[in-house]
């Protein structure tokens, strides 16, 4: 399944940046793929890499493994790999990560949309605190106040 988010709208287009669900299946597959490998595979197997299934640990290793020979072959780069995700800010609905905390708190957010929130949603705004508000916002509003309790 590919999750796109209205927020990173302007790139599903022609998918030159690793867009935030992509990135979360790259985490959890233990693939660190850097933005020139990325750039170097064609848009169709950018898209494939978008629509691959990551749900189980036979589909992240597999995953994993066609970005290896795809990337070795189109960028002439070997992937690194790190320790998989086993758990991120995405995995945990209580516990609010400190760049979050910090601006939902900066910024006069109910902090409790927090846990009505799912995985992918956590993850994106996890990775979207770190670079300040405006972004934060954006995809606050798309995920966060549509759930109100």
């Amino acid at each position: 399944m590919f999750r796109r988010f209205d927020f990173e709208k302007d790139l599903y287009e022609t998918l030159d940046l690793i867009p935030l669900s992509v990135r979360r299946k790259l985490d959890l597959a233990g693939v660190k793929l850097h933005l020139n490998q990325w750039q170097a595979l064609s848009r169709v197997e950018r898209l494939v890499v978008c629509h691959f299934p990551a749900g189980s640990p036979e589909e992240r290793d597999v995953l994993a493994a066609a970005l290896r020979e795809a990337v070795k072959r189109r960028a002439g780069t070997d992937v690194a790999t790190m320790k998989p995700a086993a758990h991120d800010a995405a995995s945990d609905a209580g516990q609010l990560p400190p760049e979050v905390a910090r601006l939902v708190a900066e910024l006069g957010l109910p902090e409790k949309r927090w846990s009505l929130l799912d995985p992918d949603e956590r993850f994106a705004l996890a990775k979207v605190a770190r670079g300040g508000a405006d972004k934060f916002m954006s995809a606050w509003s798309e995920f966060a106040d549509k759930r109100r309790p």
